[in-house]
C-alpha cells in the first residue's frame, strides 16, 4: 500500500498565475484575491488550521463515497461544499478517489487523498497562461472542465478498444478478449456513473445564488459536454453487450466443433473397437483364433469399417 506524505499548499491567484506563499503572506493576501488551499491527505492540524482560516469543517472520510446528493452538495448562505468523484483508471482496475470542494468569499479549498491528474494540470495550465480568476467558484468550473474533458478523452479511447476487440472477434476467440470486454464495460458504468454525478451537481449550481453569471455559463457548456458523454456511455453498453453475446456465441460453436469432431472420431473407431473386441473373447470354439489368416484379416476387417465410415461421415460433411 503506498504512504502518501501530509501535505498542505497555500496559492494565491494574481494575474501571473499561482503563486505559492506561507502564512504571513497569507494575511496580505487575504481579501483581496482568490486563496487556494490545497490539502493532500492532511492532517488533524492541518484541518484545524483550515478551519481557522476559512470556516471550513471537514466531513469524516469514510462518508466522502456516499452516492446521495445531500452529502455531495451542501449550500449554506456564504459558501458551498461539493464532493467529486474522479476516475482513474489502473492497469488491472479502476480507482474512483474523491474530492472535497469548499467554496467561500475569496476562499477555494480542496482536499483529496490522491494525485489528481486534473487538479495538477488545472494548476500548470494556470501558470501557463498567466490566468487570473476573479472568483472561486471559477476555479472550480475550471477543474470540472478539465475533468469532463479527460472523461470524453477516455470514453474516445474506449470507443477504439471496442472496436478492436470487434474486428479481432471474428479471427480468434479467447477468455483474455472476454476479460478485457468486462473491464471495458466496468470502465463505461464508471464514467457514466461519474458523468450523472457531476450532472446533479452542475444542476443544483446552476440554481445557486453563489455562483456568478459567468461561472454558470461555464457551467453550462459543460453540462452540454456531459449529456453528450451520456448518450456515448449508453451506447457503448449495448455495444459491449453485443459484442459479448456473440463473442460467447461464436466460443460455444468452436467448442461445439471440437466436441463434434471427437464425437465423429469417436463414432468411425467404434465397430473396430468392437470387432477387436469379438476377436479378443479367446473362447475355445472359435474358428478364426488358430486361422493361419485370422490376425491379418481382423486387421483388415477394422481398417476397412474405418475407412467405409470415414467416407461416409466426410460425405455428409460432419467432419
Amino acid at each position: 500500500m503506498i504512504k502518501y506524505e501530509c501535505v498542505i499548499k497555500l496559492y494565491v491567484n494574481t494575474f501571473k498565475g499561482f503563486e505559492e506563499i506561507d502564512e504571513e503572506k497569507l494575511k496580505e493576501y487575504k481579501g483581496k484575491y482568490v486563496i487556494w488551499f490545497d490539502l493532500f491527505n492532511p492532517t488533524e492540524e492541518e484541518i484545524e488550521f483550515l478551519r481557522k482560516q476559512t470556516g471550513f469543517s471537514m466531513p469524516p472520510k469514510e462518508i466522502l463515497g456516499d452516492i446521495e446528493i445531500s452529502s455531495k452538495y451542501i449550500e449554506d448562505k456564504d459558501y458551498l461544499e461539493v464532493t467529486l468523484s474522479f476516475v482513474i483508471p489502473q492497469k488491472e482496475e479502476i480507482l474512483v478517489e474523491p474530492v472535497v470542494f469548499y467554496i467561500k468569499e475569496k476562499f477555494f479549498v480542496t482536499v483529496r487523498y490522491r494525485d489528481i491528474p486534473s487538479i495538477m494540470i488545472f494548476k500548470n495550465r494556470t501558470n501557463f497562461q498567466r490566468k487570473f480568476f476573479q472568483f472561486p467558484e471559477s476555479l472550480f468550473a475550471e477543474i470540472l472542465g478539465i475533468e469532463v474533458d479527460r472523461i470524453g478523452d477516455r470514453l474516445e479511447l474506449l470507443g477504439n478498444k471496442i472496436k478492436d476487440i470487434w474486428r479481432q472477434m471474428f479471427v480468434e476467440q479467447s477468455e483474455e478478449m472476454i476479460r478485457e470486454l468486462a473491464f471495458y464495460d466496468e470502465l463505461n458504468i464508471t464514467l457514466r456513473e461519474s458523468i450523472n454525478e457531476k450532472i446533479r451537481i452542475i444542476t443544483k449550481a446552476l440554481k445557486s445564488p453563489l455562483i456568478n453569471a459567468h461561472t454558470k455559463k461555464e457551467l453550462r457548456i459543460i453540462y452540454e459536454d456531459l449529456t453528450t458523454l451520456l448518450e456515448y456511455t449508453s451506447f457503448y453498453m449495448e455495444k459491449i453487450d453485443s459484442i459479448q453475446n456473440s463473442l460467447l456465441g461464436l466460443i460455444t460453436i468452436r467448442q461445439n466443433e471440437a466436441v463434434k469432431v471427437f464425437t465423429v472420431l469417436a463414432t468411425i473407431f467404434l465397430p473396430a473397437t468392437l470387432i477387436a473386441s469379438i476377436f479378443g473373447m479367446n473362447f475355445k470354439h472359435m474358428p478364426e483364433l488358430h486361422w493361419k489368416y485370422g490376425y491379418p484379416y481382423s486387421l483388415f476387417l477394422m481398417v476397412f469399417v474405418t475407412l467405409v465410415l470415414l467416407f461416409w461421415v466426410r460425405r455428409k460433411g460432419w467432419l
